[in-house]
């Protein structure tokens, strides 16, 4: 799985859901959920020139169609820091909506919005949006809700839960990767990428 270098990020992204449910309509209409649902992301970086690495990026994109790219998830403003780096998965062979986790500071409020990945034994990621404030007990223990797209898979116990630092990850989307190059000798990159599970 490829990484940008660490000076090189977005400024601008535009995520979305990619829901694998959908409406059946008759005399009333029925929403059916089904698994699958994930996380995609088209990204812009601001202009790059050579010292800026331009090339890195472009040989590192061109690669990602085959090999995967994992970026984080751009968080603005959002502050997810008082979370913790300690957070693990509580407790193997979890699935639904509702992930248990251990290693958050005692009484911290984990906000509805706030971005995670989880991490499995393997190192993909996978992206999820929390659905609602909920604060961990005062041994640091809690369960997030991750609705959103259910759990995709179910983890091992002590698999790590980035809070403060999700990523995605996935597959450079399109049959094509293309960048522009203009007079002043930067280069001008934009890409979507689609999370592969």
């Amino acid at each position: 799985m490829l990484t940008f270098p660490d000076h090189i990020a977005p400024n601008g992204a535009t995520p979305a859901l990619v829901d694998r449910g959908g409406v059946l309509r008759g005399a009333s209409a029925l929403r059916v959920n089904r698994l699958g649902s994930h996380y995609r992301i088209a990204m812009t970086l601001p202009p790059l020139d050579a010292a800026a690495g331009a090339a890195v990026v472009v040989s590192r994109l061109i690669r990602a169609k085959r090999e995967g790219l994992r970026v984080p998830y751009p968080l603005l403003d959002v502050d997810q820091s008082a979370c913790g780096v300690a957070v693990v998965v509580d407790g193997a062979g979890q699935v639904g909506g509702v992930l248990r986790v251990r290693g958050l500071p005692a009484g911290v409020t984990v906000r509805e919005g706030y971005w995670l990945s989880i991490e499995s034994s393997g190192g993909q990621h996978f992206l999820h949006n929390h659905g609602g404030d909920v604060i961990a007990d005062g041994s640091g223990r809690a369960g997030l809700l991750v609705g959103d797209t259910m759990l995709r898979r179910s983890f091992a116990d002590g698999a790590r839960v980035h809070l403060v630092k999700p990523m995605i990850e996935g597959l450079i989307d399109g049959s094509e990767q293309a960048w522009s190059l203009s007079v002043d000798r930067n280069a001008g990159i934009e890409f979507t990428i689609e999370e592969a599970a």
